[in-house]
């Protein structure tokens, strides 16, 4: 918060001083200070009192925080009242000093709101919620009734999604969610656009507010006042809105709580926008872990699968050799039969046969082939009786 917002936010702080004679507390010397606010402060409830409990116990006193209603705002001011005496040691008047607090008072509640919506944020507390506590802490801080509201950009900058807006109407928020961004779409949309405040004093009669008016006239609404809400980088995070019911020109006040805020607003954005990528980076990267887990499972179960096929290979191609060699003095073909219509000039050294009798003789390759493609082939063993022992089993 810069040294031109406090000033504009809470203003100089002023000293007063008067000199009051006789119990009807005339004024016989004081500063413009005083002279500018005694009409408010004699008619204020309690600062009379105290002057006339001063005067008839002749007691100092010092009362704080002594409210008065000026005609632009309310002030508030630490009043010390001191007897004067004649010689004789009768009072015959006051002596009054004050200096004003309401720098301080709305200082103090500010950092308190302040403070507050950084706890959220350091806490990570979810962004709507920031975001509505915000608006609620501004809307009490102004000094006139004001409705707040915080639209988010989109990734892609085109457009403006509802944030916050705890006092405006469900239906408006409803309207203006998604509005795009571009010159001359509301206050809001155009704030976007030029990445700028843009200033509208009256909705009935503002160009920028053509396509919108209707809806904002059902929503008693007659001034809006935004502020683009920027990242670090210049990028564009939203918008922080200030609706009043009655048409009104900005004060520099309003200008400084509106960027002040928008500072936090963006705080709060990027703080989410971080935690979002964060979230987002770490849930790619167990979708990665997950799928090299899966990966590795999978070349685990092939490489198991590739073991058994290969065991089992070895073992048939050694029943193969065993069961050649147990019919090698058996007669037959010299040729492998099994190579198709292309033949195969390999010796024939197997004899196989299928469920439904049939039988031939082929080189181990054509064999193994055709025990790994036709159903119910098996190596027939002439020892063991061949096809008539299997039929007559």
């Amino acid at each position: 918060m810069t040294s031109e917002d406090l000033r504009a936010l809470f203003g100089q702080s002023i000293a007063l001083f008067a000199s009051l004679r006789g119990p009807e507390h005339l004024v016989e010397t004081a500063n413009p200070a005083f002279s500018a606010v005694a009409d408010a402060l004699m008619a204020g409830p309690g600062f009379v009192e105290l002057l006339d409990e001063v005067y008839r116990t002749g007691e100092p006193r010092t009362d704080r925080d002594v409210r008065i209603e000026l005609d632009l705002r309310e002030a508030f001011f630490d009043f010390t009242c001191e007897p004067r005496r004649d010689a004789a040691g009768d009072v015959t008047g006051i002596q009054v000093v004050g200096v004003e607090t309401t720098q301080v008072r709305h200082a103090q509640r500010l950092m308190a709101e302040h403070r507050v919506l950084l706890e959220q944020i350091a806490r990570q507390a979810p962004l709507t919620e920031v975001l509505d506590g915000m608006a609620r802490s501004i809307e009490s801080l102004a000094r006139q009734e004001v409705l707040v509201s915080v639209l988010l950009a989109d990734p892609d900058g085109l457009h403006l999604r509802h944030g916050a807006a705890p006092s405006l109407p469900g239906f408006y928020n409803a309207a203006i969610d998604g509005i795009a961004t571009g010159e001359g779409v509301g206050s809001c949309g155009t704030a976007a656009h030029r990445r700028e405040p843009v200033i509208v004093t009256d909705i009935t009669t503002d160009p920028f507010w053509a396509d919108f008016r209707d809806l904002a006239g059902r929503a008693g609404l007659a001034a809006c006042w935004s502020t683009p809400i920027l990242a670090r980088d210049g990028g564009l995070l939203g918008t922080f809105a200030m609706y009043h019911r009655t048409p009104r020109v900005p004060q520099d006040a309003d200008l400084a709580l509106a960027r002040v805020f928008a500072g936090t607003a963006a705080l709060a954005i990027e703080r989410h926008q971080i935690e979002q990528a964060q979230l987002a980076a770490e849930a790619r990267a167990k979708a990665a872990h997950d799928a090299l887990a899966k990966a590795v499972a999978a070349e685990r179960d092939l490489r198991a699968a590739a073991e058994e096929r290969a065991a089992a290979a070895a073992e048939l191609a050694a029943q193969m050799r065993t069961a050649a060699e147990a019919q090698a003095p058996a007669p037959h073909p010299t040729h492998c039969q099994l190579g198709g219509s292309a033949g195969c000039p390999a010796p024939a050294e197997l004899k196989i046969a299928d469920s439904w009798g049939d039988a031939a003789w082929g080189c181990p390759a054509h064999v193994e082939e055709a025990i790994m493609n036709v159903r119910s082939v098996f190596i027939a063993s002439e020892d063991l009786g061949g096809l008539a022992a299997y039929v007559n089993r």
